[in-house]
């Protein structure tokens, strides 16, 4: 790992035996689970692992609600705070897949969301758009620059947020986001906000990991993040070494020699 304040090798492991108290892997999923939108079997092996040695992995999505519930289902993971900290998935005590509402969401965001919905060519949307319940998708690869920068106007004019992922501008309408939602939803469970931040490590790879670079004391970016890092004003406070699903599992491991 890269200490990102002094740029020396191997800080993160350094950090990490002085940080005992850590119990929450709290991370994004696209290009820092995932490797090339394909969860590896090194990568799977890893997250078992961790949660064996009592870990509490939350992933934190853009992704719809939809494939959030196949991370719940199939993923060896605790809860999933799915489209931009829209809403929970969790299981409940008979074991059963139960979704919970942000509660800043109100009807007049859904109605918003619909009409600017309506406003945007379906062509440019992300394949799993349909299986979205608050967010609309933007496909990076699908859109022309000047295409995704209408869209983008068009949405911050009518008063909604966007955040930029690898692969999606996700737009939304309500007072929530990635951190929002986690320290609404921890917050439902008896959780503050200085425990939250004492007791996890947040991964991500991306601008729309930011927001949770920023909150999060201990915090850490795939590689990817050091191509880009002129765009951001909150960088990780630790780099990986490595992309995606790779830089993931240099963390995990880490954790468990630990644990």
């Amino acid at each position: 790992m890269i200490d990102i304040d002094n740029m020396q090798e191997g800080s993160l492991s350094e950090g990490l035996s002085c940080l005992k108290g850590i119990k929450y892997i709290v991370s994004d999923v696209d290009d820092t689970i995932t490797a090339n939108s394909r969860l590896l079997s090194t990568t799977l092996s890893k997250m078992e692992k961790a949660k064996e040695n009592g870990y509490k992995i939350i992933l934190v999505s853009g992704g719809s609600a939809a494939w959030c519930e196949v991370y719940l289902r199939q993923w060896p993971v605790n809860k999933v705070i799915a489209e931009s900290g829209a809403l929970l998935l969790y299981r409940d005590s008979d074991g059963q897949v139960c979704y919970k509402d942000n509660p800043n969401i109100t009807d007049k965001d859904k109605e918003k969301r619909k009409h600017l919905l309506s406003l945007i060519d379906r062509k440019y949307l992300s394949s799993d758009q349909y299986a979205r319940l608050y967010d609309i998708a933007v496909d990076l690869k699908k859109t022309p620059e000047e295409e995704l920068e209408r869209i983008q106007k068009l949405s911050l004019s009518m008063g909604a947020n966007c955040a930029k992922s690898s692969i999606h501008l996700n737009i939304w309408f309500g007072s929530y986001s990635k951190v929002n939602g986690i320290v609404s939803f921890f917050s439902e469970e008896g959780i503050d906000t200085e425990t939250i931040k004492k007791e996890s490590i947040y991964l991500g790879d991306s601008k729309n990991d930011e927001e949770a670079f920023s909150f999060f004391p201990l915090s850490v970016g795939m590689k990817s993040v050091m191509d880009d890092k002129e765009s951001f004003s909150h960088l990780p406070r630790f780099i990986s070494h490595f992309y995606g699903g790779k830089g993931f599992e240099e963390v995990l491991s880490l954790l468990v020699e630990r644990r």
